[in-house]
Formats: structure tokens, sequence, C-alpha cells
């Protein structure tokens, strides 16, 4: 691959973090102008590397290319009106309920603070006197998640149109992606040609991979929560099950918030049942457990492979630039980077190898 003369140094290392930090600025700018449409890109890239494979299937068996993407979409389509139908009135229903219980869950939680704080200021011997900041926090943030749950409430079934316009942009990637793809591939140079297929077929293969698997794995989460939830007795348990199985996206960090929630919907109860407490977070281990034991290895399995800090520090830093998107799209950016870079640097090494001789 023939670099400018910015990126040419003696120091491989340097010249492909130079270049990969260009392709990231890139990346970036490109963020930031597509900001107002990202997340309906994002769940029809989604789509297209879950049903590809299926449009592929119809295309070999000598289906038209067309009619397979469209028999595809009409069973998307077909299912997710089965989905909302049933689930939408549900999880309005559900979000209803934890609005309404949501002063005695805060309550709960402020009388446990103050227990505590009065506790741990008698064994350091120091008055912390933290109760009127706790009350005041509470108060807050008991305002502020009635005034969410209701602006979600109230806006979930706009939303759900609006995204029921996905199908669409959905179906003109399957259609017209490969060509996209093709056309833009050709735009490179002779010289980097070669490389930018051999990072392309990486990439790809691992994102579709890990979409897919990440896919099955949250709607088996949701699924065995919901079930446990609903076994206990525990309330609002298919609300609690998929936002657990959404959080099960979040690797560490996820499983964590979804055993708060559980203690903090059970603590609010009437009448208070301390066995609730354990039998939820019994419920959130067990599907950790079925996730860790059964699921990941069968689904999700070198889809990527990222250290567990790699994992950490992206959540948070992607988070703190992107909000929630950002911490769901962490582990596949970071993956990709990974695969980028480390090509980069074998490509530019190999190069000046040659060059040398």
């Amino acid at each position: 691959m023939s670099l400018p003369i910015f990126f040419k140094t003696q120091n491989a290392y340097t010249q492909t973090i130079k270049l990969f930090a260009c392709m990231i600025a890139i990346v970036l700018a490109g963020f930031y102008l597509l900001s107002a449409v990202i997340i309906p890109i994002v769940i029809s890239l989604t789509l297209y590397a879950i049903f590809e494979p299926a449009t592929l299937y119809l295309v070999r068996h000598n289906v038209n290319h067309s009619l397979s993407i469209i028999i595809v979409l009409v069973f998307l389509v077909f299912f997710s009106f089965i989905a909302i139908g049933f689930a939408l009135p549900q999880l309005i229903e559900q979000i209803g309920l934890l609005q309404a219980k949501l002063p005695a869950i805060f309550s709960k939680l402020e009388g446990f603070l103050t227990h505590y704080s009065a506790e741990f200021s008698d064994q350091i011997g120091v008055d912390l006197d933290v109760s009127d900041m706790i009350v005041s926090t509470v108060s807050q943030s008991t305002l502020l998640g009635q005034s969410f749950l209701l602006n979600f409430s109230n806006k979930l079934l706009g939303v759900t149109i609006v995204f029921l316009l996905v199908p669409f942009l959905t179906y003109y990637l399957l259609k017209d992606f490969r060509s996209l793809r093709n056309h833009m591939m050709n735009w490179l140079p002779n010289t980097s040609f070669e490389l930018g297929w051999l990072i392309y077929h990486r990439v790809s293969k691992q994102l579709q991979a890990y979409t897919r698997g990440v896919m099955i794995q949250s709607i088996i989460m949701s699924l065995v929560c919901m079930t446990g939830f609903s076994l206990i007795g525990l309330d609002i348990p298919i609300l609690l099950g998929v936002i657990t199985g959404i959080l099960n996206l979040v690797p560490y960090i996820g499983p964590v918030i979804s055993i708060l929630l559980s203690l903090l919907v059970s603590s609010a109860m009437t009448p208070f049942d301390p066995s609730l407490l354990y039998l939820g977070v019994l419920v959130i281990v067990i599907a950790q457990i079925i996730d860790n034991v059964i699921v990941i290895p069968a689904v999700i399995a070198n889809a990527v492979n990222l250290h567990p800090v790699q994992v950490i520090l992206g959540i948070i830093i992607f988070g703190n630039l992107f909000g929630t998107l950002g911490v769901i799209l962490a582990i596949p950016a970071i993956a990709t980077a990974k695969i980028i870079f480390n090509n980069l640097y074998a490509d530019i090494l190999n190069e000046n190898q040659k060059q040398s001789l």
C-alpha cells in the first residue's frame, strides 16, 4: 500500500496510528452528519445482517432476487405487527404500573440509604449528615423518572410507527448494498484494493456473526427473565424481562443494573415480601448462568476477541460520547477498529520490509 508523505516514517506502528486516526476522524464526521437518522440506519443494517442469509438462500433456490427480498420483508413486517399487537399493550400497561410504583420505590431507596449512611457515620465516628442530600436527590430522581416514563409511554406508539418505515431502508440495503459496496471499493487505489477487500470480508463476517448472536442472546435472556419474574410473582415481569434482555447487551454493567432494578421493584411491592429480593436476584443469576454456559458458547463464541478491560473502557468512552446508542455499539465498533488496525499495520510493515530489501 502506497502512503502519502505525511504518513511515511521509519516506524510502521507510527504510520498505522496516523492513518488509523485519519480514518477515525472521517467516521466520526460521518456519524455527526448522519446523527439525525443514525438509529434507523443502525436498525436497518442490523436487519440486513440478520436477513441477508435468508435472501441468499432463496436466490440460490432460483427465486428472483427482488422477490426473495420481498418475501423476507413480508415475513418481517407480519411478525412485527403480531409482536407489536401482543407486546405493545402489555408494555404500556407495565410502564404505567412502574410509573405508579416509582414513589414507593424511591421511598424505600431513601430509607435504605438513610439507614446505612447513619450506620456508616457511627462506625467511622464522623457525622456525615447526608440525609438532606439523599432526600433532595431521590426527590429529583422521582420527578425525572416519572417524567421520563410518562413521555416514553406517550411517544411509544409514535416511535413504533416511525420504525415501521425501517423495512423500506432494509429492502434497499438487501437489494443494492452489494453493488454500492463494489462501487465504493473501486474508489480504492490499485495498491490498496486487495487490502480493502480483505478488511471488508473480515469485518463483515465478524459483525454479522456478532449481530445475529446478540439478537438471539437478548431474546433468550428476555424470555428467561420474563418467565422467572412471573413465576416468583414479581410485579411488571414483562417490562423487567425486556429491560433485562436489552441491558444484557452491555457486558458486566448491564446485569448489575438489572439486579438493582429487580431489588427496587421487589422492595416496593405491597405487602412487602423479603424473599422476593433473593428470588429476583436468583432469576437474573440463573439467566446469566444459562447465558454464559449455553448461549454465548453456542451463538457468540469467537464473534469478537476482546479483553474485558477493552470492553469496559470502550463502553465508558462510547457511552460518554454517544449516549445509550454508543454503549450498545461499543463492542462491535472496537472489534471492527481492532481488525482494521491490525490489518493496516501488517500491510504497512510488510511494505516497509520490502522497501528496505
